[in-house]
């Protein structure tokens, strides 16, 4: 086997191996996105059910107080 024949087939696998490294680092980047996105908007909805039931509790609150 001569150097050339060497030097190929070790670039060779190395561009293969590359490419499926590649591949997958963008599928997972996009999953990882979606998820993401997926968490901020469930967390948004979670804290604005919070905030509107806290506020319901205080001006119950305020109003037992002042009456």
């Amino acid at each position: 086997m001569t150097f050339l024949q060497l030097f190929t087939l070790i670039a060779s696998g190395a561009t293969i191996f590359a490419l499926i490294v590649g591949i997958f680092s963008v599928y997972n980047g996009r999953m990882t996105r979606r998820e993401i996105s997926k968490q901020i908007a469930e967390t948004a909805t979670k804290i604005s059910e919070l905030i509107a039931a806290e506020s319901d509790k205080t001006r119950e609150l305020i109003k037992a107080l002042k009456g």
